[in-house]
């Protein structure tokens, strides 16, 4: 098992200082971390800190998540383009969902709002630009999908399946969120079957955004059918350390893979 942290949750004022304390843990398997970037990003600054930061600590640079992205606004693509330059540029994944923005009003039962048909042709048409940059650029591309309080256009997993079908390109995948999909799936062990080999990419997080074994999620399900579907790639903490971050991810690890050997006996 390959662990990571998304470095926002990891203490420090600087990614080199959040990278510090995720590497104090190395020995327990968590060795990759995430960053993100947004469409003021400095990214030639942004990219030496990064190279520093991992050069200095030894942690791979699993993923980048595409802030602020509305691809069903026509203004995003240099944005796109140059952000997935630069990240491929380090060697790591692009992770996005094509719309992240609070919903206004919130949406509180199904129908959920849909995009008009206009802005879905725009997300359609950029996600084809994107899934055509990632061939190009040699770049894994993971589609996250959210809940419906921050998206219209990617809210659950099979649609996330649907549009990777839809690219028929091996180079995008699906990233999974375990929070997101104790909100948005029926059955969250059923959905990760479903997208199969699919998943490129998981977030982990209990149902309170905390640590797992902090809420109510069975992660003995959720482990379980990774295993079924044979996923073998990266485990990324997504949530909060509620105490001390070190031993809290310690435990949590330790925790994690118990529960594995168990699955697999």
């Amino acid at each position: 098992m390959r662990f990571a942290c998304v470095n926002a949750i990891a203490p420090g004022d600087s990614f080199s200082q959040q990278c510090a304390a995720i590497a104090a843990i190395a020995q327990t398997g968590c060795v990759g971390v995430e960053a993100i970037v947004f469409p003021n990003t400095d990214l030639a600054a942004w990219q030496q800190e990064v190279r520093t930061a991992c050069a200095n600590t030894g942690l791979t640079l699993v993923s980048v998540v595409l802030g602020g992205l509305a691809l069903h606004q026509p203004g995003q693509r240099v944005y796109v383009q140059r952000a997935m330059i630069a990240i491929r540029e380090l060697g790591a994944a692009v992770l996005f969902t094509p719309e992240y923005a609070s919903q206004n009003p919130l949406p509180l039962s199904p129908p959920f709002p849909q995009p008009s048909p206009d802005e879905q042709r725009c997300v359609d048409a950029q996600m084809r630009d994107m899934s055509e940059l990632a061939r190009q650029l040699n770049v894994r591309m993971f589609i996250e999908p959210i809940t419906q309080f921050e998206s219209r256009c990617c809210r659950d997993v099979a649609t996330a399946v649907a549009m990777c079908e839809g690219l028929n390109n091996p180079l995008v995948q699906v990233a999974l969120d375990t929070h997101n999909m104790n909100i948005t799936e029926a059955d969250i062990a059923a959905s990760i079957r479903h997208a199969g080999a699919h998943i490129g990419h998981v977030h982990l997080s209990d149902s309170n955004r905390r640590m797992p074994g902090l809420g109510h999620l069975n992660f003995v399900e959720v482990l379980a059918a990774l295993h079924q579907v044979s996923y073998a790639g990266w485990l990324s903490f997504e949530c909060a350390a509620t105490d001390a971050f070190g031993p809290c991810v310690r435990k949590t690890i330790q925790r994690l893979r118990e529960l594995n050997q168990e699955i697999q006996r």
